[in-house]
């Protein structure tokens, strides 16, 4: 004959079983951010492109500075579209401009 078992012992596996199942799904997302890096997951294509900068101003809409083989760009996004705005470069010869300070030149 079986033992029944309580209603206090069956929440208690259960939740047990949640935990377990939690803690490993857990275990697995700290392992993918620290030993797998984002280049592995992105397309071969977009090795040379890179986000610096990303600025919201509305809903789905941002401004973002991206560097594409060396040459940084400011674009637009919105939902649905990407807008090229200008493309900023450093002014090396301006003995005024200081280190951080962009010019802006547009195509």
């Amino acid at each position: 004959m079986e033992a029944e078992i309580s209603p206090l012992m069956m929440l208690l596996r259960t939740g047990g079983a949640l935990v377990l199942v939690l803690g490993l799904i857990f275990a697995i997302s700290a392992f993918a951010k620290k030993y797998l890096k984002s280049e592995t997951w992105s397309p071969r294509g977009s090795a040379g492109l890179k986000i610096i900068q990303s600025f919201s101003l509305a809903p789905k809409k941002k401004l973002m500075v991206v560097e594409v083989e060396g040459q940084k760009l400011l674009l637009g996004v919105a939902e649905n579209s990407i807008s090229f705005l200008c493309s900023l470069t450093r002014s090396a010869s301006a003995s005024s401009a200081s280190e951080g300070e962009v010019t802006r030149a547009v195509v």
